[in-house]
């Protein structure tokens, strides 16, 4: 799920957390020596259960670098690939905070600006993006085809002016608005699963009720019902393909002082009609959503601590981690077959956290740091 919509509610807590000692200070290491030393990760991406990559920092000439570095054995090694100039960062225009590949080869690195490799991520072009937008808020895809969602807001500043959706075949080097209407974008989720690919806007500030764009052969797209209850204060905050036809979705709502609801649900119809799969415990507000291939869920939570909750089936869900770290977070909780899975902690956006990765090998009935 991306975060854009909280951030200025978080920087504001972080910022009181840090002025009154309860977030102490963080050693900035990774462990073991399968990630390269010093190593800090912000966002992850797999092509497959063996192929990934990691956006960070790293020690460099110039103190610190932002850096992508890839594993081909499934996470036991992780060598380091190339750097980017453009700061890690959703502070400044120019800096980048996620990071997503549609093959071996062709990567982005984006939000809020826009940077590209076709080599597998040793060498990095900065990219302007279309339609003479400002931001790339979302971009997911694979080999077939990518989208993603460009705003032409200006960074952190107040703005009237809607988004617009662009479609790319990775290695063309060109690409097609998408015609579909869209809001203001402050934040917006794109899932895809082969041609079928998700577009979702949260409800919320001016947008009075969420928007869920769905193409099921990449070429029309059409409306889906809100599956959430803007008027009980919902917002649809992200989707997971399961297969062609079956997605999960996440609604979070009634926030309260570190909680709110988050109520999930089923699809077996392309999210034209759902079903519940239970809500998860209300600590953490700040939330996003995965699936394992066999249907378990998870959904990573923060605020002033970091869970993650599990449901392998029905509408049950467990407590698999809770964490009093004062809201480190979390950032790109995957999985890539039924056991494995994989989670930032701590993303390294925020210069004082850990930037640590963990994996589950129990379809997320535990999770630990690589």
């Amino acid at each position: 799920m991306s975060r854009s919509a909280f951030l200025a509610v978080v920087s504001s807590c972080l910022a009181i957390l840090l002025t009154i000692g309860l977030l102490g200070p963080l050693a900035a290491s990774a462990s073991g020596s399968a990630i390269p030393t010093g190593f800090r990760a912000q966002s992850l991406t797999w092509v497959s259960p063996k192929r990934g990559w990691m956006l960070g920092v790293a020690p460099c000439a110039a103190s610190m670098c932002t850096t992508v570095v890839g594993t081909t054995d499934g996470g036991g090694t992780w060598t380091t690939l190339g750097t980017l100039d453009a700061p890690l960062t959703l502070e400044e225009e120019t800096g980048v905070t996620e990071l997503r590949f549609a093959d071996a080869l062709h990567g982005w690195a984006f939000w809020p600006a826009f940077w590209a490799t076709r080599d597998g991520g040793a060498t990095w072009t900065k990219q302007r993006p279309r339609g003479g937008g400002r931001q790339v808020k979302a971009l997911a895809g694979d080999s077939d085809g990518l989208y993603a969602v460009v705003s032409p807001c200006r960074l952190n500043r107040l703005c009237n002016d809607p988004a617009t959706l662009w479609r790319t075949t990775p290695g063309s080097g060109s690409w097609t608005q998408v015609l579909v209407t869209l809001p203001v974008v402050t934040t917006a989720v794109l899932a895809v699963h082969g041609v079928v690919a998700y577009l979702a806007v949260p409800a919320g500030f001016a947008l009075s009720a969420d928007v869920l764009e769905v193409t099921v052969d990449g070429k029309q797209w059409s409306s889906r019902p809100d599956p959430c209850v803007p008027a009980n204060d919902e917002a649809l905050v992200d989707v997971a393909p399961i297969s062609d036809t079956r997605v999960a979705l996440l609604c979070v709502g009634n926030p309260g002082f570190s909680k709110a609801d988050k109520r999930v649900l089923r699809s077996n119809d392309t999210g034209q009609t759902t079903s519940p799969a239970g809500t998860t415990p209300r600590d953490g507000i700040v939330s996003s959503l995965a699936v394992s291939p066999n249907g378990a869920l998870a959904v990573e939570s923060w605020s002033d601590g970091s869970w993650i909750y599990r449901n392998g089936g029905g509408q049950s869900w467990t407590t698999s981690v809770s964490l009093g770290d004062g809201g480190m977070g979390w950032n790109d909780i995957v999985f890539m077959t039924n056991e494995v899975g994989w989670v930032i902690h701590g993303p390294a956006a925020w210069p004082w956290l850990p930037g640590e990765l963990w994996e589950t090998q129990d379809g997320g009935a535990t999770w630990a740091p690589v």
